[in-house]
């Protein structure tokens, strides 16, 4: 404890006007008589101190206060009594006591000493917002030595208060004040608590700062980056001039630096540069080669197109998609592999770089409004399934059948999710690995052939076989018979196999044998099987199926299994679309083989920013803004447009397998009424 001044305890003897006469226990004493009696007293209560406990002590100092007073000696008691309730872990006892010596004794030389202590003791006693504020309106008046630990004091409180701005101004002030390796844990901290702060936080803490303050160079990166993610150029731009030429030596300066420069190249742009960020080497190489197919395509002999290879790796597509802002590109394409596509569309957005995704990873146009995508993904498969079985045909009821994988899992989750927004019912729904071979039991457990001895309708059958057969060996026969031409439990209109033709080829001859009929297209078919078993109230179930049936292995490994199947995909080299029809004609003549679904989607991609273009879009943002409005777009793949996300809506190619062979279904067809069939 640190022992006062005589010359401050005389003067605040003085002016605390104290009377001139106390009762002390009884007994009339002059205030001077009682001062050094209390101190004579103070000092045996402290000497007797290391022999008991802290709460002890604490106690009979609060006593000496309450016996004698306004004199001084009650200030210090009580000061010491607050001190000690703290050491005895009772920081209630310990704000009481510092609590009422401020009330007595306002003028007190231990005022501020006794601030400090309640608000150590107001942390410890869970009100870390009010040690906060006592912290801060003492903390200029404290002496030098004691800033570090109580700007310590004050960031715990802040932490504790949940208070990410006091966090990070108060363990920068420890940085500020604390020399070596504490301070700079202390900074690494405060810059850790900036990634909560929302841009009016750091604003704020931008403008209180002192200009050495050691945290003033993060808090100006991180306003620049927020602006930048909130699309305010202008302000990025300002904070990161001003962290650059002001703070030079800063580890942030040269990535200021670098973020000034970009900003600057964002209106230097070629409108006739189109960039393309793919993979030209490793596993995907051929992913690229396919979508530089569909660019040349596009675009002809009339843009420049800058390639860089991306080797589907994110780090790659970042580097390659900064690579071809720096170049000039007025607009660029690619992130192909799910790995590298929101790197790749997050540094697009970083630049200032229209950019197309041709990924399906999930949520990739959240990177910002510089980004869009056109490809299939599972939403668009499921939406355009169920608007063709729940809202043209009336279909209500369904069951799953999925693979663990993530395509099938993404789906399946994607059409039971519209089904329930719809207000239909998934009836069942069973996942299988995936390299699985064979499906009877899962098959039979959803159509209720697994687990007889829960079927109502079976255990009737067996009773009154039991009764009316009582040959064992007839009755053992009956039996089986009965089991065999048990018809399946088909309480649903269709069934959804989101896998690819491999496994298709072996689910829907397994639905066959358990009798579930699928052949919906074809009435007379569905009539004879009706007569030859008997089951006048026999339905057939619709066979659907995503863009992984569309496989020529498809009717060679499933044959007659499939047939009046439905499934969609995003292309279809067959169609007789016009625009389809038109691209797959020039494709062919240009490099000699059909397209697939990636040389369309960056065919029609590449199309987009040539109109954006030809149109009169002649920087970045004119090109942004052109394809935001893009509507009813004639491309290989669809009408296409962009959604209020930046996603590509379509209309998706319906196919289905008609008499051993995969077409495309008419208009006609598709806006046909009924539960099933065409």
């Amino acid at each position: 404890m640190r022992p006062l001044p005589r010359l401050l305890l005389t003067a605040f003897f003085v002016l605390c006007a104290c009377p001139k006469r106390v009762v002390v226990n009884g007994q009339e004493l002059s205030a001077a008589d009682a001062e050094a009696q209390a101190r004579a007293e103070l000092a045996r209560v402290e000497a007797g101190a290391p022999n008991e406990p802290q709460a002890a002590t604490a106690e009979k100092l609060e006593a000496l206060a309450a016996r004698y007073g306004e004199v001084p000696a009650s200030a210090e008691a009580l000061y010491d009594a607050g001190v000690r309730w703290r050491a005895a872990k009772r920081p209630d006892r310990a704000q009481a006591a510092l609590g009422q010596l401020l009330t007595r004794f306002p003028l007190s030389p231990r005022s501020d000493q006794a601030k400090y202590q309640l608000a150590l003791a107001e942390a410890e006693g869970g009100r870390p917002k009010d040690a906060l504020t006592s912290l801060a309106s003492l903390y200029d008046r404290l002496p030098q030595a004691e800033r570090p630990a109580a700007a310590r004091e004050a960031a715990r409180a802040a932490e504790a208060a949940r208070s990410p701005r006091e966090a990070a101004r108060w363990w920068g002030e420890v940085a500020r004040v604390t020399a070596g390796e504490e301070g700079s844990r202390a900074l690494a901290r405060a810059v850790d608590h900036l990634d909560a702060l929302p841009l009016e936080d750091l604003r704020a803490l931008d403008a209180e700062l002192p200009r050495d303050a050691p945290l003033a160079p993060a808090v100006k990166m991180k306003l620049a980056k927020v602006a930048l993610h909130l699309h305010d150029d202008a302000a990025a731009q300002r904070a990161a001039q001003e962290l650059a030429q002001g703070y030079p030596g800063s580890p942030y300066a040269a990535e200021a630096r670098a973020l000034v420069d970009r900003l600057a190249r964002r209106g230097h742009a070629d409108p006739r540069t189109v960039g393309v960020a793919v993979p030209l080497s490793g596993k995907q190489k051929g992913w690229g080669e396919a979508v530089l197919q569909g660019v040349s395509l596009a675009l002809g002999d009339q843009f420049k197109i800058l390639v860089k290879d991306t080797r589907g790796e994110p780090d790659g597509a970042q580097q390659a998609v900064a690579e071809l802002a720096q170049e000039g590109a007025v607009a660029a394409l690619g992130g192909v592999v799910g790995a590298e596509a929101p790197r790749a569309a997050q540094a697009a957005q970083e630049e200032g770089l229209p950019f197309l995704s041709l990924s399906r990873a999930e949520s990739v146009t959240q990177a910002g409004p510089y980004v869009f995508r056109n490809m299939l993904t599972a939403e668009a498969q499921a939406k355009a399934l169920t608007d063709l079985a729940m809202g043209r045909r009336g279909m209500r009821r369904f069951a799953l059948l999925w693979p663990q994988i993530a395509y099938g899992q993404e789906l399946a989750q994607a059409f039971w999710d519209d089904v329930d927004a719809r207000g239909g019912e998934v009836r069942a729904a069973e996942s299988y690995e995936h390299d699985r071979t064979t499906f009877a039991p899962i098959v039979k457990g959803m159509v209720g052939k697994l687990w007889l001895d829960e079927r109502q309708d079976y255990l009737e059958q067996v009773k009154a076989l039991l009764e009316q057969e009582k040959d064992p060996f007839r009755r053992r026969k009956a039996l089986e018979k009965l089991r065999e031409r048990l018809p399946p439990i088909t309480d649903f209109d269709a069934v959804f196999i989101p896998d690819f033709a491999k496994n298709v080829a072996l689910v829907a001859p397994a639905l066959a044998v358990e009798d579930v009929v699928t052949q919906t297209c074809d009435p007379r078919e569905v009539e004879r099987i009706r007569k030859t078993t008997g089951r006048e109230d026999l339905k057939p179930v619709q066979l659907l199926g995503a863009n992984g049936w569309d496989d020529p292995s498809l009717v060679e490994r499933a044959g007659k299994y499939v047939e009046c199947a439905i499934f969609v995909d995003g292309f279809f080299a067959a169609s007789e679309r016009p625009a389809t029809k038109a691209f797959v004609t020039a494709f062919q003549q240009k490099y000699g083989h059909p397209p697939s679904i990636l040389e369309a989607s960056a065919f029609d991609a590449a199309g987009l920013v040539r109109r954006a273009v030809e149109g009169g879009a002649a920087n970045r943002e004119a090109v942004r803004d052109a394809l935001a409005a893009v509507k009813a777009y004639p491309g290989a793949t669809g009408d296409l447009a962009f959604d209020a996300r930046r996603e590509v809506e379509k209309p998706l190619f319906f196919l289905t397998v008609d008499k051993g062979a995969v077409r495309e279904l008419t208009p006609s067809e598709l806006a046909a009424p009924g539960s099933g069939g065409f």
